[in-house]
């Protein structure tokens, strides 16, 4: 049993600061080995912090940390097993060079790890057949879409054996397809190896439903360790979001009374969006393409799709701040037109990065917008003790946006966003990384826009609870809309037991047709040998020749820099 050999991670009072923000906070904690292990909670509670300590890509301020049965603290030791752990940041892509191919990039880390010319030739082969790249080693790494990064990312961690396998949000902005597929990826491997240790940190609590073993964690803090059904039973719950809910300090619970959504009433006026045959190009990327549909006034539509598939894209062309470059779009019964300031003041639009300045207090940002909206001083007053007091921002209102939690700024923005009364709302991931209080928190506040103001809501996001109550979705993959009605209604079309099993079977069939257009379009460029495996295989055996630790300076490491800089002054 894992629980009987030495912890995989030992951590005694450990704390971590940048300037004045506490991202750890004096934590103690014993991580075993030869689990995937999850940590568990939204941004901003230190997750990243602690993989960044634990792959020794951070320096130890405060405490002690042990990894791999030795002092991070101690260089020799970092160095030591530093071939032994494989990091793969936040982001897609984020450690992939967008220049290079994809055999290029993972020619390159076989470098950096001295393997042979023969070796990394067979680990690159082995890997890409088995996550499905192989048929695209060719093709450049910032021509990827969002899974197959991520994939990409993946074998580039696993080219050399790692022992220690740390995942920091593999998965987030990432289709409901590719995230499967990933898992079972890694599930595959571990069979192949079940020594290997994986650290994992997510957001999406359905996820962590299937790791071995769980670090909750909120503030700097832990908050309780487990497996999902040791937290479930500890806090009498039947999934992990409400006992994620119920681990946290009784001042973070909200009010555990569920979200209810008066259904939506019909409309006979004319219809705030209508796009049809939308596009828009980049030079020859078509980033959105042929796109139509058609949302009510008052309607929450919302809008499902991995990172990539054109969804920010659609929204900035629906605000004027993107021409389309064909067909037509209609807010309002007109034509949409950039330089139409008056249809524009209607519509208020929140980004993925919060419309904030982050110097200024509450009181300031909402004053600052309210006159970027031309109101006059009386107006822009009476609306911000309105939002004040309609999004509970009254204590905080002296307080600089940038020290809130991300769950106040969250309201702040969307405050921002309705100060000038628009009568529609496009709202880009609003939730993205907040917590499951304050998701709904929010919700409450976009479901009395709707349902009390008639404001149009049209939101982008990834939670497919979140999509479950709009009253109508689209589903979007490569540029393109692949249906759009009510959630039930494309629930039943596919015979499927929930959302995301038919936005998956959505998927599959796109991505069927969209592959037998590539292999044909590649097929000059590239052979395809027979006996590729399509999705994953189990051949992932390590390879026969020693690790190679690499300690102090390496001209191995040098020459594989150099390799890289070659490539990339060739592109």
């Amino acid at each position: 049993m894992a629980d009987d050999k030495q912890p995989l991670v030992c951590i005694k009072s450990l704390s971590h600061v940048y300037k004045k923000v506490q991202a750890l906070d004096d934590i103690s904690l014993s991580i075993p080995r030869g689990l995937m292990i999850g940590l568990l909670g939204p941004d901003g509670v230190g997750k990243s912090t602690l993989l960044g300590l634990i792959s020794g890509a951070r320096k130890l301020q405060t405490g002690s940390l042990e990894v791999l049965g030795g002092d991070m603290g101690s260089l020799k030791h970092r160095e030591l097993v530093r071939p032994k752990i494989s990091y793969m940041p936040q982001g897609l892509g984020k450690n992939l060079y967008a220049d290079l191919s994809v055999n290029e990039n993972l020619d390159f880390f076989g470098k950096l790890f001295g393997q042979s010319s023969q070796e990394r030739k067979e680990r690159i082969e082995r890997l890409t057949k088995a996550t499905g790249l192989y048929p695209f080693l060719p093709r450049p790494a910032g021509k990827l879409s969002g899974g197959m990064k991520q994939k990409l990312g993946l074998c580039c961690s696993l080219i050399h054996d790692p022992d220690l396998l740390i995942l920091d949000e593999p998965t987030t902005g990432v289709d409901p397809l590719s995230r499967r597929q990933f898992w079972q990826l890694i599930d595959s491997i571990r069979q192949e190896k079940p020594n290997l240790s994986v650290l994992v940190s997510t957001a999406y609590m359905d996820e962590a439903e299937g790791f071995d073993w769980l670090v909750a964690m909120d503030a700097g803090q832990v908050l309780d360790t487990g497996s999902p059904q040791q937290l479930k039973t500890k806090t009498a719950t039947d999934n992990l979001e409400s006992a994620f809910v119920k681990l946290l300090p009784e001042s973070k619970r909200g009010d555990s009374h569920s979200l209810t959504i008066p259904p939506l009433a019909k409309s006979t006026g004319v219809p705030a969006i209508v796009a049809k045959g939308m596009t828009r190009r980049f030079d020859e990327f078509i980033a959105v393409n042929n796109v139509s549909f058609e949302i009510q006034a008052g309607e929450i539509f919302g809008f499902l799709g991995s990172n990539g598939c054109g969804k920010t894209t659609t929204m900035k062309m629906l605000t004027g701040l993107l021409p389309l470059s064909e067909g037509e779009a209609k807010l309002f019964g007109k034509p949409l037109d950039a330089n139409d300031l008056e249809t524009r003041k209607r519509v208020g639009f929140m980004t993925q990065a919060f419309s904030l300045y982050g110097e200024l207090t509450v009181r300031q940002n909402l004053v600052l917008h309210g006159r970027l909206f031309h109101l006059s001083a009386e107006k822009c007053q009476e609306r911000i003790a309105s939002l004040v007091e309609r999004f509970s921002l009254k204590a905080q209102l002296d307080e600089k946006a940038d020290a809130l939690p991300l769950g106040m700024r969250q309201r702040l923005s969307l405050a921002v966003a309705v100060i000038h009364e628009p009568e529609m709302l496009i709202l880009d991931e609003p939730t993205s990384g907040v917590d499951p209080v304050a998701r709904d928190g929010f919700w409450e506040l976009l479901i009395e826009l709707s349902r009390k103001d008639k404001v149009t809501i049209f939101i982008s996001t990834h939670f497919m609870n979140e999509a479950m109550r709009c009253d109508r979705i689209s589903l979007m993959h490569a540029g393109q809309v692949l249906v759009y009605d009510t959630p039930q209604q494309i629930i039943e079309t596919k015979q499927a037991d929930s959302l995301e099993q038919a936005f998956i079977h959505y998927l599959e069939d796109a991505s069927q047709v969209q592959q037998q257009k590539l292999e044909k379009r590649e097929a000059t460029t590239a052979s395809k040998p027979a006996d590729i495996e399509p999705v994953i295989n189990s051949n992932l055996a390590t390879s026969s020749s020693p690790k190679k630790a690499v300690q102090g300076f390496s001209v191995t490491r040098l020459l594989a820099y150099s390799y890289l800089e070659v490539m990339e002054v060739m592109r």
